[in-house]
């Protein structure tokens, strides 16, 4: 387990009687079955084109399901029906949440949940058998913030916009890996399960919603439960989009917690591999956009917001005066959050989409500065 807290409270098991109920449903035994899914829509169609860039493929799909209709078809119908739990004015509130922590999440993304999901070695051996292990870091890492700064833009992620899109894409691009690695000969079924199966997803929404919130109080800023309950309801919609079933979305951050704590005491399971992948991320993005942290102030920061467990079974360690400058950093993050839920309002939304601005040229830079060669079509 990634703490020694979170461990404990998995030893004592459910609490009540609702999670005795969500306890069951999350069970090790159920997630085993999971991990032999993946997402038939997408397969059906990434079986039959042909794999490219992200939004290429997207187009591809487009084009046939005019043409041929099928499982071209029943998988854009699948990504543009709503299901009836969703409220666009409710998922609008958690997008300008996202805004409001745009610089916090990039920070924990990077030095925390992204290498934490290392730790865990089943899903982590995707990037191994891909050949991604140490290439492509730098790259990987801004187009999954493009995905991020998609999702908050204009529309959010309503049909239609582009944040929807991108999270289309994003499914596509799952579904060519799972079919590279199928007819690659360099999966190993028997040992790892399913590449990119439902379990795994679960896990990746969990990094993009559970994990940040809880990265973003360890930096010493308090997020309210109301802004918790919106992110998670944000992310639990994406999820389903991306094809995350939907008995694998938590309806609630209550429920949330009880699939974290028996997702990550399913999957933790740290290897060499595992302290590769996350020292290659933090050596490629050091010195880069938006943060220009040196490869020591990134270890240090990743010490930090992982613990104790997760650092030390990954060899990520800090000197002692970058660990002095976090705890500064932590310090001030904590004095200064104090003020921001008594900022006027309009003060709140323009430092949000100040924040998405500075986001966009670091992306647009980090990528290249070409839009014709970014791997997702449009950026918000």
């Amino acid at each position: 387990m990634p703490t020694a807290e979170e461990f404990q409270r998995y030893q004592q098991g459910p609490q009540s009687p609702q999670e005795r109920v969500w306890w069951d449903r999350y069970s090790h035994r159920n997630l085993e079955q999971w991990r032999q899914v993946c997402d038939d829509k997408a397969d059906a169609c990434t079986a039959l084109i042909k794999r490219g860039r992200p939004s290429d493929m997207l187009a591809e799909v487009e084009s046939r399901a005019r043409s041929e209709g099928g499982v071209f078809q029943e998988f854009l119908d699948h990504c543009n029906t709503v299901p009836g739990w969703v409220d666009f004015a409710e998922l609008e509130k958690g997008r300008k949440v996202f805004l409001q922590y745009g610089p916090l999440q990039g920070l924990v993304l990077l030095c925390s949940s992204l290498v934490e999901g290392y730790s865990y070695n089943k899903p982590a051996q995707v990037l191994v058998a891909t050949g991604r292990l140490q290439k492509d870091v730098t790259r990987r890492i801004y187009e999954t913030g493009q995905l991020l700064h998609n999702m908050v833009g204009e529309g959010g992620i309503r049909p239609g916009s582009i944040g929807h899109r991108t999270l289309m894409e994003v499914r596509l691009v799952h579904s060519a890996v799972r079919q590279f690695l199928w007819h690659s000969g360099k999966w190993d079924a028997a040992k790892y399960d399913q590449p990119i199966n439902q379990e795994d997803m679960a896990g990746t929404v969990l990094e993009f919603d559970f994990m940040v919130a809880r990265g973003i109080e360890r930096l010493g800023v308090r997020v309210p439960d109301a802004e918790k309950r919106l992110m998670h309801y944000y992310w639990r919609y994406a999820g389903y989009v991306l094809g995350v079933d939907e008995a694998l979305l938590s309806a609630s951050i209550e429920e949330q917690y009880i699939l974290a704590l028996q997702l990550m005491s399913h999957l933790y399971s740290p290897t060499g591999d595992s302290e590769k992948l996350a020292k290659a991320l933090l050596r490629d993005m050091a010195d880069k956009p938006p943060f220009m942290l040196s490869e020591g102030m990134l270890l240090a920061f990743a010490e930090f917001l992982l613990g104790s467990v997760v650092a030390k079974d990954l060899n990520i360690k800090g000197t002692l005066p970058n660990r002095l400058m976090v705890r500064a950093i932590a310090g001030a993050l904590r004095t200064t959050s104090v003020a921001r839920p008594l900022l006027p309002q309009f003060i709140q939304q323009f430092v949000g989409e100040t924040n998405h601005k500075v986001r966009r040229k670091n992306i647009s830079d980090g990528l290249g500065g070409d839009p014709s060669q970014f791997a997702f079509r449009s950026l918000a």
